[in-house]
């Protein structure tokens, strides 16, 4: 079964680059209850559309300013943050690197703002390790939707059995493997890689950073 896996699919938010909102909201705001400020930002309605290419960047200012009840310009400062702090993990980035290397094909499926990814893409040389990205801004469906599985699976013609996904959000990882993909949920990048290399078998070797 796992010989027939070929196609490794990446979220890439907490996967492929770190993502710690809590200390992003700190780096704004004081926050004395994490939880409903999460709720007011990128747990909110407005950001699930915003990640979707449903919301306008100033539709997101103007609507997240008047939930947290803040000025435009410090979600302006909120966001730009959350760019700077997407910073990418050197050893998920050596695995895909070592992927590559051994033939497999390599996405990335992930939910994020437009804005937010074209502002990683021109900061970082790694993405070219990717066959294919998926953002689900840029095609307008996000996961959970099934549909934005089938959208890659559909692209690229692949069998569901020959791939396997890697997210950190458990109902993610879920609805793959509802659609026949594999999965592993991903709780921190030693454990990823554990998993992966034991699921495909790969050789026991450091891969090297690129």
């Amino acid at each position: 079964m796992t010989q027939a896996v070929k196609n490794v699919i990446f979220d890439i938010g907490n996967v492929v680059l770190e993502w710690q909102p809590e200390h992003i909201l700190r780096s704004v705001f004081s926050v004395s209850n994490m939880e409903a400020m999460m709720a007011k930002t990128f747990l909110s309605r407005e950001w699930q559309a915003y990640d979707q290419g449903m919301l306008s960047t100033k539709e997101l200012k103007e609507q997240m300013a008047l939930n947290v009840d803040c000025s435009i310009t410090a979600i302006e400062a909120l966001l730009q943050n959350v760019a700077i702090a997407l910073r990418p993990i050197p050893e998920m980035i050596a695995l895909i690197g070592q992927l590559k290397e051994l033939g497999y094909n390599v996405y990335a499926l992930s939910n994020m703002p437009s804005s937010i990814f074209q502002s990683l893409f021109e900061e970082h040389k790694f993405w070219h390790l990717f066959d294919d990205i998926i953002i689900s801004s840029q095609v307008k469906l996000a996961k959970p939707d099934p549909e934005i599985y089938q959208f890659l699976l559909d692209k690229h013609s692949l069998a569901a059995t020959n791939c396997i996904f890697l997210d950190d959000n458990k109902i993610n990882v879920a609805v793959a493997k509802s659609l026949g993909i594999h999965g592993i949920k991903v709780i921190n990048f030693q454990q990823a890689i554990d998993d992966l290399s034991d699921f495909l078998q790969l050789p026991k070797s450091d891969p090297e950073i690129q």
